[in-house]
């Protein structure tokens, strides 16, 4: 059973493992996108969510879409490499989510919106974890 979930994921949209955490789980360390397919219960397990977030930037954009969308694995998300989460507005205009994302890299300042470009401590964060961070910010912050 798990072996075609390892496979292929996106079996989880037409098969009994749907209901599976077992088979959920494998599903979604082998293809975050399969989120889409999983059972409305594993759609709101953050174990699931996260596991598919991580394996798969996009996964992002289904769990934005969940009206139980998870802070924590929102501010996971930003975290790891690729600046795919920062095509959604709402994460790029949240000052927690810019802040962690600024810290563990200065360049996801340019991702930022433009007020929190103008935030000295959103910028002041990511000008210290990378100097050339200082590009990002607003001009008058530049000049400081």
């Amino acid at each position: 059973m798990l072996v075609a979930v390892w496979q292929d994921g996106f079996v989880l949209g037409s098969s009994v493992f749907r209901t599976d955490q077992s088979a959920v789980l494998a599903a979604m360390r082998q293809d975050g996108g399969a989120l889409e397919f999983a059972s409305e219960a594993f759609q709101a397990d953050r174990e699931v969510v996260l596991a598919a977030v991580l394996q798969s930037g996009h996964a992002l954009f289904h769990v934005m879409a969940l009206p139980h969308a998870d802070r924590g694995v929102m501010l996971s998300m930003v975290r790891q490499p690729g600046p795919i989460f920062w095509h959604l507005p709402v994460l790029r205009d949240d000052r927690e989510v810019v802040l962690s994302a600024v810290q563990e890299g200065g360049g996801a300042l340019a991702f930022a919106s433009n007020a929190l470009r103008w935030d000295r401590e959103v910028a002041l964060a990511a000008v210290q974890q990378s100097g050339r961070a200082i590009e990002f910010a607003s001009a008058e912050l530049q000049r400081d």
